[in-house]
Formats: C-alpha cells, sequence, structure tokens
C-alpha cells in the first residue's frame, strides 16, 4: 500500500491488490486494512461479478455500465470471463449508456435492476463479510504457459 492515500478515487479508496508472487499475477483484492468499519460492514456496498473481456462493462436495467478504476477492481485481462470487484455506490454515480442484446456475449453480465444486484451483493457479504476474491496463477513448466484460476471469499 504504497500509494498516496489523498490520490486515491472510488473503490481504490476500499480495496486494493494485495500480490502474492514475484510475477505480480497471483494476488487478492481485497479491502484495505484501514477501511472504515461503516464502509467494509455496508451488505449492499460491494459485489464480485464476472464479465465478458471484450465488453469491460455490465448490464443494469438496460444501460451498460464501464467498468473504470473508479468503479471495479479486476482481474487479469488474459481469460475470457474476467472477474471484478464493484463498487455498486460509485456505479450508481456514473453515467449509463444505451444497451442493445445485439451485443450480447456468452459473459456478457447482466442484471434487471441496482436492486437485484444489490441483492447478489448482500448474498455475498452474509457468506463471509465483504467479498473479495484472490486469483491464482498456475504455471505448467511443461509447456511453458500459465493458466488463471478465481476464489472468491463466498460460494
Amino acid at each position: 500500500m504504497t500509494e498516496n492515500k489523498k490520490s486515491l478515487v472510488g473503490i481504490q479508496r476500499y480495496y486494493y491488490r494485495l500480490v502474492q508472487n514475484k510475477y505480480g499475477n497471483t494476488y487478492y483484492v481485497t479491502p484495505r486494512d484501514d477501511c472504515p468499519l461503516k464502509i467494509l460492514n455496508d451488505s449492499e456496498r460491494f459485489v464480485v461479478i464476472t464479465f465478458d473481456a471484450d465488453d469491460d462493462y455490465i448490464v443494469v436495467g438496460n444501460k451498460r455500465y464501464y467498468l473504470t478504476k473508479n468503479i471495479a477492481i479486476k482481474g487479469t485481462n488474459k481469460l475470457k470471463q474476467r472477474v471484478a470487484v464493484v463498487d455498486i455506490q460509485e456505479l450508481s454515480k456514473t453515467k449509463g449508456y444505451v444497451y442493445k442484446d445485439k451485443f450480447s456475449r456468452k459473459y456478457t453480465f447482466k442484471v434487471d435492476n441496482l436492486e437485484q444486484l444489490k441483492n447478489i451483493a448482500r448474498q455475498q457479504f452474509q457468506s463471509n463479510g465483504a467479498p473479495f476474491f484472490k486469483q491464482v496463477a498456475l504455471y505448467d513448466k511443461e509447456t511453458n504457459s500459465c493458466r488463471y484460476k478465481y476464489e472468491p471469499s463466498f460460494r
């Protein structure tokens, strides 16, 4: 946590990547140690979602909301189905753009309204408190390749 706290905006004030290996590709996206309890204990504030890598947005009530650095902290871009922690409060402050179903992809994340998204957040919170995820890089020395898996804080 070497960032200057004053320069952090949006979700970055409350969540960060806790790197677990020397390559920086195994990490937790987890709440900061100094995250205020009032925010951390808000069961409708944060949600872990999956989305299509080609989208970089989620759909809430036929509106696209782009997952900018103020709204979300995302996992690797090397997978077709990506994972992110989203700050619902920050999301609700941003502008939504018209969405048409013809642009739907295999992993496009869609909910009918903000309440449905908050309900998902409540379910995740009930499982283990403020949601987070771990991204694990798995190396195959025989093929010199790397694959990833995600471990969410909830079931």
